[in-house]
């Protein structure tokens, strides 16, 4: 900020100098015909023959113009002042008045995607909100799969010596298979000792009929073994064919 009460100041210091350098010669001077002046008061008056009129000294010279003053420098602009300190805290105010009571907020109660594929939601209070259709970004697309069967690549297989069913699905460059065990009642005839037998087979022994609980090499009443058909009593001995007598008719 320009302060122009500094700078008048500066410009009479300034000036002041100059006019006390350029009038100092001339003061001297002055000061030297003083005391002249005061040591011709000092001596006694003689009074003399008057002498002839002098004749009109000639004019003298104009005196040289003074330089002129130099422009004075720009003022520099002051710096910003500190803030002031903080003021003190007012007075507290008068208490306002109370707020009215705000209404009941609203929540949401349950959302559900109709048929339509809208997202509806159901709030608190009752009331119902239908955000439209609902739509997920794609998704991604699954890995390739292995290669299917058709009826064509289909195949079965049945072993009869362990009544073992063999399904095969064939492809080009694949084959898939899977047994299934048929436990079918299988006559296997008398039963031998140091034979396995299969679930289902079906044996005779002591005059009986037993089909085996599960794979076994026991014999039948040893408790693998279920008695299917028991054997039968032993018949009367035949004691030739009888002669009846005729029965009697009446008329």
């Amino acid at each position: 900020m320009f302060d122009g009460k500094a700078f008048g100041e500066q410009m009479v210091e300034v000036v002041k100098s100059y006019v006390d350098e350029a009038t100092a010669p001339l003061l001297k001077r002055i000061e030297a015909q003083d005391q002249e002046i005061a040591e011709l008061k000092k001596r006694a008056p003689e009074k003399g023959d008057p002498g002839p009129a002098g004749r009109d000294g000639v004019d003298g010279q104009d005196g040289e113009a003074g330089a002129a003053g130099a422009d004075g420098r720009d003022g520099v602009d002051g710096k910003d002042g500190a803030d002031g300190a903080p003021g003190e805290a007012g007075a507290p105010g008068e208490r306002g008045l109370d707020g009215k009571d705000g209404r009941d907020g609203v929540g949401v109660a349950g959302a559900v995607i109709d048929r339509g594929g809208n997202l509806i939601l159901t709030l608190s209070d009752g009331s119902t909100r239908d955000l439209g259709r609902v739509e997920g970004k794609d998704g991604q697309n699954g890995e390739r799969g292995p290669a299917g069967f058709s009826l064509r690549d289909f195949d079965t297989e049945f072993r009869h010596e362990d009544k073992v069913l063999v399904l095969k699905f064939s492809s080009e460059d694949t084959l898939e298979t899977h047994e299934i065990f048929l436990p079918y009642v299988r006559d296997m005839g008398v039963w031998k000792e140091g034979t396995e037998y299969l679930e289902g087979d079906g044996v005779t022994w002591g005059g009986s009929f037993w089909t085996a609980r599960k794979t076994t090499g026991g014999k039948p009443d040893e408790g693998d073994w279920r008695l299917a058909v028991k054997r039968g009593r032993d018949g009367k001995d035949f004691a030739g064919p009888q002669t009846k007598a005729p029965a009697t008719v009446k008329i």
